[in-house]
């Protein structure tokens, strides 16, 4: 049985299984996992009643494998450094020009400029790349998934795209779906993880039994992708 909880500003989402034990046990797993392992005739009121009474501790305990967690070197924009597109790593090659270009050829991601030597400009220019494939990829992906949708929502949601510090993607319950444009970095399987995760969320609000029924039905390898995601984009 799948989950979630919210409390104060965190939303925790859980695994539960039923054993013939006497009492609820919790389990944070280093990559961010909770699990609960709850006696047979345990309500998911219950168990949530339970996660709530703990979720001090649980995020101690997440905060506490944060910090064990691989981090994305910090970019530099320099000639030979690797950057992903659709989950594969590029190598940068700088190239002195008089137009400013990015383009993707081979192994690596081009860029040329009068300033090809400035990371500031290398920077921005491979930023505006980014954006400009990100959004075109994400609207071609969106129209593809959405099409599942709309026999339920009645007509395809509106789509915006921007960039989120910390979110791949969100929903408001007007109907609008926001994704991140910095998800061009992931493969094309990720990125159709999160368009559906977020268009789910406008038929199932919560992560309750009824919105993962619907992502095993339409997406069985949903947990693989979701894996994979955060291995690539950690």
């Amino acid at each position: 049985m799948h989950g979630s909880i919210a409390y104060s500003a965190h939303t925790f989402d859980y695994t539960a299984q039923f054993s013939d034990r006497a009492t609820m046990a919790i389990t944070v797993f280093p990559d961010g996992a909770i699990r609960v392992i709850a006696p047979e005739e345990t309500s998911q009121e219950e168990i949530e009643q339970r996660l709530r009474k703990r979720a001090r501790w649980l995020i101690r305990q997440l905060l506490h494998f944060e910090q064990f967690r691989p981090r994305a070197p910090e970019r530099r924009y320099v000639g030979g450094e690797t950057h992903l597109y659709l989950g594969r790593q590029y190598r940068l090659k700088l190239h002195k020009g008089l137009v400013e270009e990015v383009k993707l050829k081979g192994a690596f991601i081009h860029v040329t400029s009068p300033a090809h030597r400035d990371p500031k400009t290398v920077k921005r220019l491979v930023t505006a790349w980014y954006r400009e494939k990100g959004k075109a990829r994400i609207a071609e992906r969106f129209a593809i998934i959405s099409a599942r949708f709309e026999k339920t929502l009645g007509r395809a949601p509106p789509l915006i795209i921007r960039s989120m510090p910390r979110r791949w993607g969100s929903w408001s319950r007007s109907g609008r779906i926001s994704l991140n444009p910095d998800l061009i970095r992931a493969p094309t399987l990720c990125i159709d993880y999160v368009i559906l995760h977020e268009l789910t969320h406008l038929i199932h609000p919560h992560h309750g039994p009824a919105f993962y029924d619907v992502l095993e039905t339409l997406m069985p390898d949903w947990r693989d992708r979701k894996t994979c995601l955060e291995r690539i984009l950690s």
